[in-house]
């Protein structure tokens, strides 16, 4: 089934249930329903892999660029190996589930757990977390509820589910449908203040799918940012189990 026909198909099974549902949960059954199609949307691919550059600027100014490999099967497994520049080369992250992220440090040619407390904190200096891997999958972790529509765009708001953990109180997310996927997440954190926002452009057809190739990451109270550019993407290579293994993290 074509990602379009999906949604569509679980927008048309709501109407039955809003009549029996007061507005409040009709209006949460729809937020659910469309970022459950919007996560079978992402993972069109069996695997995929880029190669990606990560431009750091403080203060408006660039001041390092890293480059890194990724390899994914579906969202949940994840595995980079960054290339330069030579103070992080050879450094590698992974994470085989949703739960657990490790990385492999070059320097001590040890594997470690990265811990739950770390894991909201900029990584090598850039405005991306560890927990932002984790976050590949929205509807693990978040309830939705619609907040509007407006031309091409659909607004949701997000909040962790109950069992669930995260760094903020919530979370909005713009979908343009125009692009085929979510272009805007803000991040808001226990005061309701907007500390964050990603947006997603210049997207691409990638095996038949839509795929942004450029991400940026914004720091709403400092104004630093780190974009994030794809190139030389891949999809449906069959990659190997095995690359998602600690063992894998070891090997030279």
């Amino acid at each position: 089934m074509k990602p379009s026909t999906l949604l569509a198909a679980l927008l048309l099974a709501i109407p039955a249930v809003a009549i029996v549902l007061p507005p409040a949960v009709a209006e949460a059954a729809d937020g659910n329903a469309i970022l459950a199609a919007v996560d079978k949307r992402a993972e069109a691919f069996e695997d995929q892999s880029y190669t990606a550059t990560m431009d750091i600027y403080k203060g408006g100014a660039k001041r390092k660029t890293l480059v890194f490999e990724m390899v994914m099967q579906g969202l949940e497994k994840q595995y980079i190996e960054f290339t330069a520049p030579g103070d992080v080369a050879g450094m590698k992250i992974l994470m085989a589930d949703a739960n657990t992220l490790w990385m492999y440090s070059p320097e001590f040619k040890k594997v470690r757990k990265i811990a739950a407390h770390a894991q909201s904190q900029g990584f090598l200096g850039s405005e991306f977390t560890p927990e932002d891997m984790a976050m590949a999958k929205l509807s693990r972790s978040y309830d939705a509820e619609l907040l509007g529509k407006k031309g091409n765009e659909t607004t949701l708001e997000l909040t962790p589910k109950a069992e669930g953990v995260s760094s903020y109180s919530k979370l909005e997310i713009v979908i343009d449908s125009t692009k085929g996927g979510v272009t805007i997440i803000r991040y808001f954190d226990g005061s309701g203040n907007l500390v964050r926002a990603q947006t997603r452009e210049e997207w691409q057809k990638v095996g038949g799918a839509p795929m942004p190739t450029r991400i940026t990451m914004e720091n709403k109270k400092n104004g630093n940012k780190t974009v994030i550019n794809l190139s030389n993407v891949k999809v449906n290579q069959g990659v190997d189990e095995a690359t998602f293994s600690r063992r894998n993290l070891l090997r030279g």
